[in-house]
């Protein structure tokens, strides 16, 4: 019997690796998109995806989404796009006392400040900004409806998606690559308050994988959560270091408080967020659960972003006299 997999947002950073991983496991899928980015990198089993082509908001506002998604007859829906508590109950709505298998994405955010190292998924939420916040109330909408039994549904929460195709966290803590062309170029950087807070990259393909393991074990994954990181976190002054080093440079920083920083420059909302709420996570649930162990270190995810940005121009590696 065929399986219709939906995929809401299947052309992102995730949805690149996750709709051939289907595809290729058999799956009849369907990708839900505006049609305003195209998969990358670019993979020949797109040619055998279904492309819906539509605008989410519109359609949810005049019910025809849900329509939509009653009438595909699914076996699976995976959502990678939701930030809003509204398209969480009208997921749960359009797929209520379905057999419909229901995979929403939120955030390792949901924790907010990082309290306990590693954090694990029953760690408490509280989240800093309005985009956790959101994130947090989707995931309580969709704990809620499958612990009555409405929908049948499994949580991922990824830390910082780093990979080919856009910039990453860097050492300094936001996603401007100043920091790094600075490192390539053999010069100071700034590290924010010593640079010993925690960041835990992790590569989208992982992010990809572990979505599969959940719609694969759905015994073991609905009305759970699981963190989605790569094996172990790293240190700003740990990721600063290892791309000096890995790129033949001495690594050169200066150490500056987030406060000092603040008074001589302006605030630095991105960094000041990442650096002081710290992201450290636990992989063992998904281990023990789904059989899921990340295949890249984030040294590895670093380095497979960095070099694409090298490539399409973003940073440049500067020649050694």
């Amino acid at each position: 019997m065929e399986k219709r997999v939906l995929v809401i947002g299947g052309s992102g950073h995730i949805g690149s690796y996750l709709v051939p991983r289907l595809v290729a496991a058999g799956y009849h899928v369907l990708v839900y998109t505006r049609g305003n980015t195209k998969p990358y990198p670019q993979h020949p089993l797109w040619r055998r995806v279904e492309i819906i082509t539509g605008d989410r908001e519109k359609e949810e506002e005049q019910g025809a989404l849900g329509e939509r998604i009653r009438s595909l007859k699914l076996y699976a829906l995976i959502d990678i796009v939701a930030f809003e508590e509204k398209s969480a109950r009208y997921l749960v709505e359009a797929l209520a006392h379905s057999e419909t298998h229901l995979l929403m994405c939120t955030t390792a955010w949901v924790y907010g400040k990082t309290r306990t190292i590693p954090t694990y998924e029953d760690a408490p939420r509280f989240p800093e900004n309005d985009y956790a916040r959101k994130k947090v109330a989707i995931e309580d909408v969709l704990f809620d409806a499958t612990q009555r039994g409405v929908v049948r549904s499994t949580i991922i929460r990824p830390t910082h998606i780093t990979g080919p195709g856009k910039t990453f966290v860097t050492p300094f803590g936001d996603h401007d690559p100043k920091p790094v062309q600075q490192i390539l170029n053999g010069e100071e950087i700034i590290l924010l308050d010593g640079g010993f807070s925690t960041l835990h990259h992790v590569h989208p393909s992982d992010v990809a994988e572990l979505f599969f393991q959940a719609l694969e074990k759905p015994t073991h994954s609905i009305g759970e959560a699981f963190n989605c990181g790569a094996p172990y976190a790293m240190t700003f002054f740990g990721l600063g270091e290892f791309l000096a080093h890995h790129f033949g440079r001495t690594f050169r920083f200066t150490n500056m408080s987030l406060e000092e920083y603040t008074q001589r420059y302006g605030y630095p909302e991105e960094a000041a967020m990442h650096v002081r709420q710290g992201c450290a996570v636990s992989m063992e649930k998904a281990k023990e659960l789904l059989r899921f162990v990340p295949r890249y270190t984030p040294e590895a995810a670093v380095l497979e972003a960095t070099y694409d940005l090298i490539e399409r121009g973003a940073l440049r590696l500067a020649t050694r006299c």
